[in-house]
Parts: structure tokens; C-alpha cells; sequence
């Protein structure tokens, strides 16, 4: 019987996914597998051997190749394991603490994205993030920096509408309550236009517009995030996952009669 391992180890050699890639836009012969591969047909052959033991691909009634079902589920779920094998630096130091089983599997929704590991160049990038917002923008935060109302009051002002959830424990800055651009805010929020939610538990960050979304993870050793390395791409997939995880938190019971407190 074939194990999760073998099944896992298959996915490993580039040469096998390669095979599996070409297998999933049409069945080919193993003579097609090596020109489009530039490989031998010697070579090809043992992938081909390797792959069929394990069941990832069977053999037509015409002498080509396909997929089975279970190699295309493989093939589907590859992404998961690249996002973690690219990014396995920045999960020693960080985890999924806050994100549902639903979105945990669809980890790979985010491999095409970029990490930006300089905290300074990051945090502009969050600025231009915001700045470009011109249509909507829902997220979902530990730290509340009060720049972000300056930055999206012109946006807000012509019409952006703005989604937010923060948690009980969110970092919240002093004079945030008699800030201007936080003033102003409140009022657009009496319109609907603004919709704001606390619920008990936020650690993590996740923001995504009409352009770009980002996100940032917990940190293992501090229970939120750091904010010196974030997530960042325009993939459609990675920012459907990031507003995904909005929306759960937005499903989440609302803690009723609490102020943000301020730090």
C-alpha cells in the first residue's frame, strides 16, 4: 500500500513534477513526456515507473499517460507545500495562530506573492498600500497605526469604503481616541460607509483593496505579529485568501460595550 510519504516524496524530485505538470493539459506517450521535457527517454521512463508504482498516473488503452485522480489532487495541493518550502525561514519564527482549518488548507492560494524582510522598505510598502486604495479596502489588525486614517481620509472622502476588525487585545497608540483623522472617521462610520467590529482576538494583520492585499503572521515567541517582514502581492488567489480571512473574522461574535484601549 502506498503511504502519505511516498506519496510526498514523489512531489519532491522537479523531474516527477514536471511529468505530472505536463500530464495535467493532455495525455501524452512517454516519447512526448521527453521532448517536451528535453529529457531521455531513458530517464523519462524510470520518472514515469516511479510515478505509476504510487498510483499518481496510469497508462490509456492508447499508450498515453494520465493523471489519476489521486495525482491530480496531489498535483492541486503541490502550491501548499511550495508556499512552506520557500517561506520555511520565516515560519521558524512565526505561525498560523489565528487562522481557521478552512484557510490552512488553502495555503498554496498564497505562493505567488513577495516577502519583504526589510522593516522599513516593508512598512512604506504598507503606506503605499493605503495610499493607493481608491475604491475599498477590508482588514483585519493587531496594531492600529494612526498615519493609516491620514493616509485613506482623501479615499474615504471621496466615497472608499473601509472594513475593519480589530481585537480586544489590538495595540492601540496613545491619543488615539482625540486623533483628527480618527474623529473624522467615526463620522463617515455613523453612514455605513465606515464599518468597524472588535471581536476577542486578533493575532495577526491582513489588509487587502481593489489592488493589492498583504499580510503579516504571528510571531511564535510574542503571540502577534512583529511587523518586520510582510507578505505582498496583486496574485488574484492571494488576495481572495486574504479577504477570506476578513471575512471570518468578521463572522466572529462581537465583543458588545468595549473600547479599544489605549496602550
Amino acid at each position: 500500500m502506498v503511504n502519505g510519504t511516498e506519496l510526498i516524496s514523489e512531489l519532491s524530485s522537479p523531474q516527477r513534477l514536471d511529468v505530472l505538470q505536463l500530464l495535467s493539459s493532455s495525455n501524452l506517450k512517454a516519447s512526448e513526456i521527453a521532448k517536451k521535457s528535453n529529457t531521455s527517454i531513458q530517464a523519462i521512463s524510470r520518472h514515469i515507473d516511479r510515478l505509476h508504482n504510487v498510483k499518481l498516473i496510469e497508462k490509456t488503452e492508447d499508450g498515453t499517460y494520465k493523471l489519476t485522480s489521486i495525482g491530480n489532487v496531489m498535483l492541486q495541493q503541490y502550491p501548499f507545500f511550495e508556499f512552506l518550502e520557500k517561506f520555511k525561514d520565516y515560519f521558524e519564527a512565526h505561525d498560523f495562530s489565528g487562522v481557521p482549518d478552512h484557510l490552512i488548507s488553502r495555503l498554496g492560494d498564497l505562493q505567488n506573492c513577495e516577502l519583504e524582510t526589510n522593516q522599513m522598505k516593508a512598512l512604506q510598502r504598507a503606506r503605499d498600500w493605503a495610499a493607493n486604495m481608491k475604491k475599498w479596502e477590508k482588514g483585519v489588525t493587531f496594531t492600529i497605526p494612526l498615519e493609516y486614517f491620514d493616509t485613506v481620509s482623501e479615499s474615504v472622502k471621496n466615497g472608499a469604503t473601509q472594513k475593519i476588525v480589530y481585537g480586544k487585545n489590538s495595540s492601540v497608540p496613545k491619543g488615539f481616541s482625540e486623533y483628527p483623522a480618527r474623529k473624522k472617521w467615526l463620522e463617515y462610520k455613523k453612514t455605513g460607509q465606515v464599518q468597524e467590529k472588535i471581536v476577542e482576538s486578533v493575532p495577526l494583520v491582513a489588509g487587502v483593496s481593489e489592488n493589492e492585499a498583504h499580510l503579516i503572521f504571528a510571531n511564535k515567541q510574542l503571540g502577534y505579529p512583529d511587523c518586520k517582514s510582510i507578505f505582498f502581492s496583486k496574485d488574484p488567489k492571494f488576495m481572495k485568501w486574504c479577504e477570506d480571512l476578513v471575512d471570518y473574522y468578521w463572522s466572529l461574535p462581537e465583543v458588545k460595550d468595549f473600547e479599544l484601549i489605549e496602550q
